[in-house]
């Protein structure tokens, strides 16, 4: 026995079950619609020819390896309707629907997307893309899917599974996974600082961005007898925890033991910092390493003696109508009503009599009981073992879901004509074949090697061991590029930044006003900087992003779009036809003191100045320097 439960088991080290699959499909599609959603208010500022980054300027920016549909035209509405096929993608990844052709446009949109808008991105997008890249080469469709679902040839009571298995082994299974892992392995060998390896202090760092933290860390950021240890806990779990993971020997304790942590390190995350989706896309990634014994688990739970027995259910559909049949079909498979049985109203006398007479499908529940019409959707989400609440909320709107259903059925041949075309019967679908892994596989060295070239002291060593040049490139960088793969995963790397850094925006307006703008956050003034410092300044984490990276040499040149975006449209509040002649851009910086020191003072370093058309630079310089006490 012992002996058994000691060998090794090379299989499940890269396996995936395949209910786990839909369930990543699921979240992968949430997170791009909640990305969608986050970015959609500042829309014309960040896509937009008439935003802070004209296409112009990004195309010269970028290399010649990035591409972008976003590059094809500059008006805002071009932008809108990229986003509106996102939208559209996502939403038929989540439903597994032409899943392959789905997971294949989201992941171009949002290539494009991140070409177009680099300064906003930060390691939670980079992750995101890589595992939509992996994501096009796994049956994500294969379970709780429109595809799966609407099987051609199938019995009237055939179940959803394609094949025997749900355990599912290919390359891009184990591409998939050594991504997940590979942020937080190649992230602790960056992670060189004393801060982390040494004295501890990296978690108290971190939670003293106040930029970042929220109150919960502001509570705790202090108990250097908490964060000390807490820090060489995360550094040696995103070191060992990768290898413990893969491990052949006790694989599915070594998976159990290793969701746990880093779900437990994320939702930590999640909770003391605002860090946006990065913590979601991080929980998604680490589920796929859920072996089988869980979901078998879930499943025995979800379809326990009792609830089975509330599943023992019967719809019955109008033969010659294939949109009802289908739409039958779809119901069972998304409510979870594995033991749902569907079969044609004229296979039963007294059934077939109701369904006329009611102009309705009919569902038998496991007490004999007939229903039609909105009583029966209620039937259906009442046995449902994860949507049974929301029958109360289906019998409550009977009347009116009725009236709907009447509307459908008067014009049911309209649907089943589109049904035909949009949601056609299918064979079942083929799992990728050897070309496609075949690519996996190269794309995979390539991008472990790129990994592996980011540890400073690697690469050194490659480079000495084949007398390469300090500057040489790897012959598949541009492929990566290309693909958006070659990342670097250095958060928090080497050290946490240990400063506060924001913005101030003095300027002048056409009366010769002196003006604070907002910089992504409440108008700030040299008066109360310093009280508003500890609230949260930043409208979202994408523009504490571009306003961060604003301040860095690397994107100095992207203050003067900045600025010139400022001057078109700021209005004064109380006066419209106010505008600005000029303004100056501060970095504002606060170095966070050592562990049990007091405050350091505020810093402030002129970063930028702008004039507005029709202004000069010695007269806004002179006038905004006088109002401000400055000697020039």
């Amino acid at each position: 026995m012992t002996a058994n439960l000691l060998a090794p088991d090379i299989r499940s080290v890269f396996s995936i079950d395949l209910r786990g699959l839909a369930l990543f499909r699921i979240a992968l599609g949430l997170i791009l619609i909640a990305d969608l959603l986050i970015r959609a208010p500042d829309l014309v500022f960040w896509l937009s020819d008439e935003g802070v980054a004209p296409r112009e300027w990004i195309i010269q920016w970028n290399n010649n390896w990035r591409f972008s549909l976003y590059f094809v035209h500059g008006h805002w509405l071009w932008a809108a309707l990229l986003n509106g096929v996102a939208f559209v993608s996502a939403m038929a990844l989540i439903l597994g629907y032409r899943t392959r052709l789905s997971t294949l446009f989201s992941f171009v949109l949002l290539g494009s997307l991140h070409f177009r808008a680099p300064m906003l991105l930060q390691g939670g997008d980079m992750l995101l893309v890589a595992m939509l890249f992996w994501s096009m080469f796994l049956p994500l469709g294969a379970r709780y899917s429109v595809d799966a679902t609407l099987v051609r040839n199938r019995t009237p009571s055939a179940a959803v599974p394609l094949n025997a298995t749900n355990t599912y082994l290919s390359v891009a299974t184990a591409a998939i996974l050594l991504q997940a892992m590979a942020v937080y392995f190649f992230s602790a060998w960056l992670k060189t600082g004393a801060e982390w390896q040494v004295d501890g202090t990296a978690i108290y760092y971190t939670l003293h961005l106040d930029d970042l933290n929220t109150w919960i860390a502001q509570q705790w950021r202090d108990w250097h007898h908490l964060t000390v240890p807490l820090t060489h806990y995360v550094w040696w779990l995103e070191l060992v925890g990768p290898v413990l993971i893969f491990s052949p020997w006790l694989n599915p304790t070594f998976r159990y033991l290793g969701v746990l942590a880093f779900v437990s390190l994320e939702v930590g995350f999640l909770f003391n910092m605002q860090i946006g989706l990065f913590p979601f896309v991080s929980i998604t990634t680490v589920l796929l390493f859920l072996p089988s014994s869980f979901w078998d688990r879930v499943q025995a739970f979800l379809f326990t003696p009792r609830r089975a027995r509330a599943q023992r259910l019967t719809v019955y559909y109008d033969q010659p109508c294939s949109f009802c049949e289908k739409s039958c079909h779809l119901l069972r498979t998304f409510l979870f009503l594995d033991k749902a049985e569907i079969f044609p109203a004229q296979s039963r006398a007294d059934v077939a009599q109701l369904l006329e007479q009611e102009f309705s499908w009919v569902v038998e529940d496991s007490t004999g009981a007939l229903t039609t019409k909105t009583a029966a959707l209620a039937a259906l989400f009442r046995a449902s073992p994860v949507f049974f609440l929301l029958a109360p909320l289906i019998v409550f709107v009977a009347p009116f879901g009725d009236r709907v259903y009447h509307w459908i059925g008067r014009h049911r041949e309209g649907f089943g004509r589109l049904f035909s075309v949009v949601l056609p019967w299918r064979d079942p679908s083929r799992f990728p074949g050897a070309l496609s892994q075949a690519f996996v596989a190269v794309m995979l060295l390539a991008v472990l090697t790129w990994n592996v070239q980011t540890i400073p002291a690697w690469r050194t060593a490659v480079i000495e061991q084949f007398n390469l040049q300090q500057d040489a490139r790897l012959p598949f960088e541009p492929m990566l590029r290309l693909f958006n793969l070659a990342h670097t995963w250095n958060m928090f790397a080497p050290y946490p930044r240990k400063r506060d850094s924001w913005l101030v925006v003095p300027a002048l307006t056409t009366e010769g006003e002196l003006v604070y703008l907002e910089t992504g956050s409440p108008a700030m003034s040299e008066q109360v900087e310093t009280e508003l410092k500890n609230i949260q300044v930043f409208d979202n984490y994408r523009w504490r992003k571009y306003l961060q990276r604003l301040a860095s040499k690397r994107h100095k040149k992207f203050r003067r779009y900045y600025g010139r975006w400022l001057c078109k449209n700021w209005r004064h509040p109380q006066h419209p036809d106010v505008g600005l002649a000029g303004l100056f851009i501060y970095n504002k910086t606060q170095v966070t003191p050592l562990p049990g020191e007091p405050e350091n003072p505020v810093s402030a370093r002129r970063i930028w100045r702008h004039w507005c058309a029709g202004h000069t630079e010695e007269q806004v310089s002179e006038q905004l320097s006088q109002l401000l006490g400055l000697s020039g």
